[in-house]
């Protein structure tokens, strides 16, 4: 039996004394994480005894659990109309989404008693806060060791209850989370999403790492503004809390570590890229596995609350910042160039506290089993070094793409269309048939990948564009650029995009028809003109 230290059996006291809820880190002094039921009363203990705090529904999971969203303001907002009453802007803290990541979670609950209590209750000045503690509430139950983490003993599970990972899950939306996380985002349209980790990736000591949307489709302005005013005070505040703190990343040998630090996640399917492609803030914060499960906690909540004191100050600035960027994309997105394939190339350079280290070959079978290892298991030891290195993490244009004014999705691809309207797109269905000049992908053939990813056969399309007038049925759908949301189009749409909706399968009936292996026409058109007959906008899902 574990038995806290004497400081926290007093501190706990006097909050009991106080009414004030513990939560479960700290009632057994960092010995266990909490259980799903646990954090749900917890929350209710905090709105019992709080004002600023309103709880509701973010999603129902495939196992049945009510996901809870948080949202801690000074005016008791509880709507996203009330919201845009108060004229503050929304920010997102969202933890848990891979339920063996524990320590977000429990820096969450804390940070809401604090702020409940009134000692953080200057935070909600000029901001309204919405936090999802406990994302993937079905994996957080399911608990067993994990061999990376130094601590808790036991933590759940990286899936949910349909065994998907939920940070790859965010342009197919296959999730009952994540569908319900993308809702929030057009509802409540927080101007910054925090998405709390946990790194087992190389041996540093940095307990928290950072970065923000990585994909080189996002816009510029909003990535500068991360690196050059962000992260720069929330690092700095960090430091002053007494935790350190470094970019997200890698050593890309780590047998060698002078050649570079990387971040190599840049596709659209991760959350915080997913958000930058909708013009809004995004932070990716990973804690580091093998510091012990107290640092963990302790500097997570750090970094939230000196991120939340940043745009608390900087509210109105970030505000007026992500308006430029919709409309910017709004009048001009569709003249840029489409980065179909990105490199990555050399940001700048970073300095990253690690260790010396130490090498030992593998053995035949652990070289069959890890590839990506090099041949051999590096291993720090209790030696301090630091390491001033090439950070790679520019995604810069490989191959890209001139896009069209919009483009027409043919009838019969109700998926495609409830897809696009789930993320907010707006889409328009043609009420007559016309005529249109337009460019067509032709499929020479369709390429399945070896292996299964997320339950799927992910597929690639190699071919090419041919330009011819096309007879558009009324029933189709248009598509036009010219709105804020311009960035995700052609993510979903383009067959060369690697997180197409087509690569994700939903075009499999119409590309490769019954009874036939040659590739059927692509169902959808590039178009330079808008339709000129009558639309009708959907209603958004």
């Amino acid at each position: 039996m574990r038995v806290a230290p004497l400081g926290v059996v007093f501190a706990l006291a006097a909050r009991v004394f106080a009414a004030e809820p513990v939560t479960v880190v700290e009632a057994t002094g960092y010995g266990r994480t909490s259980l799903y039921q646990e954090v749900v009363d917890f929350l209710y203990q905090v709105q019992r005894t709080s004002e600023p705090v309103a709880i509701t529904q973010l999603a129902v999971s495939a196992e049945g659990r009510m996901v809870p969203l948080v949202i801690l303001s000074k005016e008791r907002v509880r709507t996203p109309a009330e919201l845009r009453a108060t004229g503050k802007p929304a920010v997102l803290v969202m933890a848990n989404i891979h339920a063996g990541e524990v320590e977000g979670k429990e820096a969450c609950q804390i940070l809401i008693r604090e702020v409940a209590s009134g000692r953080l209750a200057s935070l909600l000045d000029n901001q309204v806060i919405l936090l999802i503690p406990i994302f993937n509430t079905d994996g957080n139950d399911k608990l067993g060791h994990n061999r990376h983490d130094k601590g808790p003993d036991l933590a759940g599970v990286r899936y949910n209850g349909q065994s998907l990972d939920l940070n790859r899950d965010y342009t197919k939306l296959e999730s009952p989370e994540v569908r319900g996380l993308v809702q929030l985002f057009s509802t409540w349209d927080p101007v910054l999403f925090i998405d709390m980790h946990t790194t087992n990736g190389s041996y540093h000591r940095e307990p928290v790492t950072y970065t923000t949307c990585a994909n080189a489709n996002a816009p510029q302005a909003l990535t500068d503004y991360m690196w050059r005013k962000l992260f720069p005070a929330a690092a700095a505040r960090l430091k002053e809390s007494g935790f350190d703190s470094v970019p997200y990343g890698e050593f890309v040998d780590g047998a060698h570590p002078e050649k570079g630090w990387i971040n190599e996640a840049i596709e659209a399917r991760y959350g915080t890229n997913y958000v930058g492609l909708r013009n809004r803030l995004a932070i990716l914060d990973e804690n580091y596995s093998y510091a012990d499960f107290k640092t963990r906690v302790q500097a997570s909540l750090a970094f939230i609350r000196a991120v939340l004191e940043f745009t608390n100050a900087n509210a109105g600035e970030i505000a007026g910042l992500v308006r430029r960027a919709d409309a910017q994309t709004a009048t001009g997105y569709a003249a840029q160039p489409f980065v179909t394939d990105a490199k990555l190339e050399r940001f700048g350079d970073v300095t990253v506290k690690g260790y010396e280290f130490t090498t030992q070959p593998l053995t035949p079978e652990e070289n069959a089993r890890y590839p990506w290892m090099g041949g051999v298991r590096v291993k720090p030891t209790d030696i301090g070094r630091d390491y001033t290195v090439p950070y790679l993490a520019l995604a810069t244009a490989k191959r890209t793409l001139a896009l069209p004014a919009g483009y027409i999705v043919l009838p019969g691809q109700d998926d495609v269309v409830s897809n696009m309207r789930a993320h907010g797109i707006v889409v328009e269905r043609l009420l007559e048939g016309c005529r249109v000049a337009a460019e067509r992908w032709v499929i020479e053939k369709v390429e399945p990948a070896t292996t299964l990813f997320q339950g799927h056969v992910l597929l690639s399309f190699p071919g090419h564009f041919e330009k011819s007038d096309a007879d558009v049925p009324a029933g189709s759908v248009y598509v036009d650029m010219r709105q804020p949301l311009a960035r995700l189009v052609p993510v979903l749409l383009e067959p060369a995009s690697v997180d197409s909706l087509a690569a994700w399968g939903f075009l499999n009936r119409v590309i490769v028809r019954q009874w036939s292996n040659e590739p059927a026409p692509y169902p959808v058109l590039r178009v330079v003109v808008r339709p000129t007959v009558p639309l009708l906008v959907a209603e958004q899902e």
